[in-house]
Parts: structure tokens; sequence; C-alpha cells
């Protein structure tokens, strides 16, 4: 049987029907959901809703996707099910979560940050800075400016990643939802866990950790987009370093004035 080439797009979700399974894309990340871990799809409207299997007792993990066109939803619910594995009945379960595989499309997808364009210009502003310095005071000013320039990078980048992994984590506690997340599979390197949001449908957080279950806390627009819930302790150490960031970033531009002051008026 050709399998068709269905595919649904609503709600930042890209749901594609391939020949053994279903390819979920959202949020930076593409799930691979296998025929074998879907019990069945379920319409509501404009909803589709994928059902994994799960063993006697367990609630279901369900993944939905959106579309427009209530026929096109419709169309490919119907697919899916026409080509899911027959199974007897009473026939015991597996957890289909296990099966889902996942693979980060973050490189591929996501759109130059303020922090990302802030770094290549303040990459740009050095080197145009250093080529001035040179053609002023001479080579000796210019290579007294690079290991300026290298400290105001790498005060910049200490204090702006752990500023803003901060800035999020302090945004999720005040409007986020706490969930507990199970470990799932690994992921390019990296451990998956699974939660499930209020709506009931599954995501997943790739993370260092090797604990079983942690607490994540997602948020309720974008439930994809969570972060794991770190200690006071943890908080604190981040912040000592972004600290520690500023005070080099300050320091080494007021070393690099120093010596383009020097190059320049003499």
């Amino acid at each position: 049987m050709t399998t068709p080439h269905l595919v649904l797009r609503g709600g930042g979700v890209v749901a594609r029907l391939v020949h053994d399974g279903v390819l979920l894309e959202r949020a930076g990340e593409e799930l691979a959901i296998p025929l074998t871990a879907i019990e069945r799809v379920t319409v509501d409207g404009r909803r589709a809703a994928i059902e994994l299997t799960v063993p006697d007792g367990t609630a279901p993990h369900v993944h939905c996707v959106e579309d427009d066109s209530v026929v096109a939803v419709t169309a490919f619910a119907d697919a899916v099910n026409r080509l899911l594995p027959s199974r007897a009945p009473g026939e015991p379960r597996a957890d289909g979560s296990t099966l889902v595989s996942i693979r980060s499309l973050a490189v591929q997808e996501r759109r130059m940050t303020a922090g990302g364009a802030a770094l290549i210009i303040l990459l740009l502003a050095a080197g145009a800075v250093v080529v001035a310095v040179g053609v002023a005071g001479g080579a000796r000013y210019s290579a007294m400016l690079v290991p300026a320039c290298i400290g105001i990078l790498i005060g910049w980048l200490t204090a702006y990643l752990p500023g803003r992994s901060l800035r999020r984590t302090w945004w999720l506690r005040k409007h986020g939802i706490a969930v507990i997340a199970q470990f799932s599979h690994n992921a390019d390197g990296m451990r998956a866990y699974r939660y499930t949001d209020i709506s009931g449908e599954s995501h997943f957080h790739t993370t260092t950790s090797y604990e079983r279950r942690i607490e994540v806390v997602y948020d309720p627009v974008n439930p994809s987009r969570a972060v794991v819930r770190e200690s006071f302790a943890m908080r604190c150490m981040k912040a000592v370093l972004a600290l520690v960031g500023l005070a080099t970033l300050g320091g080494t531009l007021w070393y690099a004035y120093t010596v383009i002051t020097d190059a320049f008026i003499g």
C-alpha cells in the first residue's frame, strides 16, 4: 500500500505522515513517532490527537496538531489509522513514548537572537577599532588592543549566557507551570525527559541530568518551552558567574579605552 503524503500545519506544529510513522516538527525539534507506537488518531474539529500506546491502567500520552481544514485533519487521521498494525483485542500494549525519537532542529530553524546579533556587532566593531588604532598609533597599539578585545568577548559571554538563563528561569518560575518529567530516551548525546501539559499533550525537554525524574517549568503559551527547576544554590552560582563576567567586561573596556586614547592623543 502506498503511503499518502499528508501534512498538517497549525499552532506552531507540522505533522507529516511518512511510510513508517508520523514526523512532528515543533519548537526546534523533530519527533519521529513510529506506527507501532500509535494507538489511534482521533479528530476534534480542526484538531487531531495522536494517542500513543500505553500499558493498561496508564494515562495515554497525546500529541496534538491542528490545521485550518477540517477535511485535511480528518483525512490525516483516517490515513494514519488505516496504516496502524492490527492488534488483537486485549493485547498488552508497550509504552509508545519509549519508541519516539527526538532530533534537534535548533541549528537549522532558530532565528538570530538579540544576543547573537550583539555578538556579531561587537566582533565587527572590535575589528574596526583595532585597524583604526593601528593606523593612528602603529602596530604596537594594535597588539596591545588584541588581548583587550579577547577579554571583552570573554567577559560579555560570561555575563550574557548565565544572565539569559537566569532571566528565562525567573520568568518561567513566575508565569510557568511546574510538572514532573520522566526520563524517556537518549537524544543526540543528551537525555530527553517527557512531561505532559494541562491539555494532556506530551512534550520532551533535553538536558544533561542523570536523574530518572526531574522537575521542569513550562510556558503555558508555548508548552514546548521549558526549563529545569534549579536549586537556589545553582541560581546563586549563575548570578556570581554573571557578576564576574560584568567585572571582566568593565575592566577590559577600561583598559581598551586607555590604549585607544593613548594611540590617538599620545
